[in-house]
């Protein structure tokens, strides 16, 4: 009977030890330490896609390198991102306008080129230049028949075949500019480029001697008839108004591809800018990250860790 009674407080014992365990067990279980005020990640667990984006600063940089602020909207930074997405859509706008506009103006410019300036028209001057002051050239006779009897029709493709453009050139080349007063100065300066070039273009309004080849040569800017068409002057005053037309015509095309260029330059740097932004935005975030969980941290002394 005492055996049984013995057995049974045992059990009774055994059986409220457990208990008295499975208590303290249970509130340590409960209660909360500093570690567990670290932030988890669980990389195991299903993430957005920009996660990567919030944690890498190389794959910041490279998205908003690729497309300005993304890498800060990822990041929450809205003001930043929608400053530099707003910067891409204005600059690329007005570099795809500019773009268009210049090669209108283009076009514009080439077409009152052709309408208006002849190379017959310089061709023939040339050879009065050389009568009227007294010049000599070894190829001017050749140029003088070449040209015989022809006139220009402000067609290109018939004017140009009307002038051996090589015997042109070899006159060119020992030509000087006779001035007012019968001055003498260096030999022209330009020879005729190829019919559609840019040269070609860009010379007939911007110097001085292909200025005789405008069909309205022989009057000035303001209309005046000239005294002598044959002697050029320094500051262009002789030059007619059809040649100031087509200088203005090329510079409104030119300013336009130049302000499409410029453009272009700022897109470059606001993606440049954008992705550097975004990397240091990043880089900022983790090393705050960084120092404020060491803090948390009664264990570890404080270190602050700024990567560069």
């Amino acid at each position: 009977m005492i055996k049984r009674g013995s057995i049974i407080f045992l059990l009774l014992l055994g059986i409220s030890s457990v208990s008295y365990a499975q208590s303290i067990e249970s509130s340590k279980a409960k209660s909360i330490s500093i570690q567990d005020l670290k932030p988890k990640i669980n990389f195991a667990r299903s993430q957005s896609f920009y996660h990567p984006i919030q944690k890498k600063p190389g794959l910041a940089l490279l998205s908003s390198a690729i497309i300005p602020g993304s890498g800060q909207a990822a990041n929450g930074k809205w003001l930043r991102a929608g400053a530099y997405f707003l910067a891409e859509v204005i600059l690329a706008g007005i570099h795809y306008k500019s773009y268009h506009d210049a090669k209108v103006e283009k076009r514009r410019y080439h077409q009152f080129a052709d309408n208006n300036w002849s190379v017959v028209n310089y061709a023939k001057w040339l050879v009065n230049y050389y009568n009227q002051n007294n010049l000599d050239n070894s190829y001017i006779d050749q140029l003088r028949n070449e040209i015989a009897g022809k006139s220009a029709s402000y067609n290109p493709r018939e004017d140009w075949k009307k002038v051996d453009i090589e015997l042109l050139r070899k006159v060119e080349r020992n030509t000087p500019y006779v001035f007012s007063g019968d001055r003498v100065g260096n030999t022209f300066s330009h020879e005729m480029p190829d019919y559609g070039s840019q040269q070609y273009y860009e010379l007939i309004s911007k110097y001085y001697q292909y200025g005789v080849g405008w069909n309205d040569f022989g009057e000035n800017r303001e209309g005046q008839s000239l005294d002598n068409f044959y002697q050029l002057g320094w500051n262009g005053t002789d030059m007619p108004f059809n040649f100031f037309r087509g200088a203005a015509l090329a510079q409104d095309f030119n300013d336009s591809y130049r302000l499409a260029g410029n453009m272009l330059s700022f897109l470059i740097l606001n993606h440049i800018v954008s992705a550097f932004d975004a990397f240091l935005t990043v880089k900022v975030k983790n090393n705050r990250l960084e120092a404020d969980t060491n803090l948390l941290n009664s264990h570890q002394t404080f270190i602050l860790r700024y990567h560069f």
